[in-house]
């Protein structure tokens, strides 16, 4: 009878430390449900037509018109924008995963710059905002892991996104633009004529070497010269193309794969350029400049 009774009384504390655990792990599972997001970033990258990245100091505004992207400038202007450039920034947001909830309340926002001080995202698909995001503080974690900090707007909760980086998703509006002048390649080249306000000269190739108006040119210069028409790009622009009208000199290079102009235009004392490879972008940059306006003593 005593054995029963203890053996009873040990069913019933069995049932009860069942019943206390099946209550903790209910409890604990619905509060992590509504706590913490397994999945933060939800897009059909195909469907996208708007991408708004605003940073305290700079915003980028992308809209896909027809099958072209286009960039609106602070002043209202729009011009074209880099499909290549926009699909990168959609990839990385596509990467974004929460390894881990850092915070729950608001007063630790500004310890993981999700609050003003970051970054924005907002993605469209049509009318429809289907990703509102802040993107802070990048974080290093040990020699090879790094991670980002971020929140969804409208929500508390702060999450660690282990491997990813904050500045994959840019608010510079020259980084979503064609920032590349011209490109070519080098071995093809065969003759570079500069046309000046006040003079003009040729370099041509000839089995010799080079030549400049028909005599022996210093091979040196022109083999630097030569190397850095390979990729010449900068994010200068300057975005007040429509006061320029005649470009006051240019230099043509010319080669197997056809003729690229640069033209420039005088503003101001300074040059500003543009070329037949992208005529829909003008830079304003002294480094352009030095590499491509060469004079004949260069040479």
């Amino acid at each position: 009878m005593l054995k029963n009774l203890s053996n009873i009384k040990l069913l019933l504390l069995l049932g009860g430390l069942v019943v206390v655990y099946l209550i903790v792990e209910w409890t604990s599972t619905s509060s992590r449900s509504t706590s913490y997001r397994e999945v933060l970033v939800e897009i059909d990258t195909a469907k996208v037509t708007r991408l708004l990245v605003k940073a305290p100091d700079k915003t980028s505004d992308i809209s896909k018109v027809s099958a072209d992207w286009q960039l609106t400038l602070s002043g209202g202007k729009k011009v074209a924008a880099s499909e290549g450039s926009v699909k990168s920034s959609l990839g990385a947001l596509l990467t974004i995963k929460p390894s881990r909830l850092v915070a729950k309340k608001q007063d630790k926002w500004p310890d993981y710059q999700v609050d003003s001080t970051g970054t924005t995202v907002e993605v469209y698909e049509g009318d429809t905002k289907t990703l509102d995001l802040i993107l802070g503080r990048f974080n290093m974690e040990g020699q090879n892991a790094y991670s980002t900090y971020v929140r969804l707007n409208g929500e508390d909760e702060v999450y660690s996104a282990k491997n990813f980086m904050a500045f994959s998703v840019s608010a510079d509006p020259s980084s979503y633009r064609n920032s590349v002048l011209m490109r070519t390649n080098k071995d093809s080249i065969q003759q570079v004529t500069f046309n000046y306000p006040d003079s003009a000269f040729v370099l041509t190739k000839e089995i010799s070497g080079w030549n400049k108006n028909g005599q022996a040119a210093d091979s040196a210069a022109v083999a630097g010269f030569i190397n850095g028409l390979s990729f010449v790009s900068s994010r200068q622009f300057f975005d007040d193309s429509d006061q320029l009208i005649t470009p006051a000199l240019s230099v043509t290079i010319e080669s197997a794969a056809g003729e690229i102009e640069i033209r420039g235009y005088d503003v101001n004392g300074e040059w500003v350029l543009n070329s037949s490879d992208n005529p829909e972008s003008y830079f304003n940059d002294q480094a352009l400049t030095d590499k491509l306006i060469k004079p004949s003593s260069g040479f």
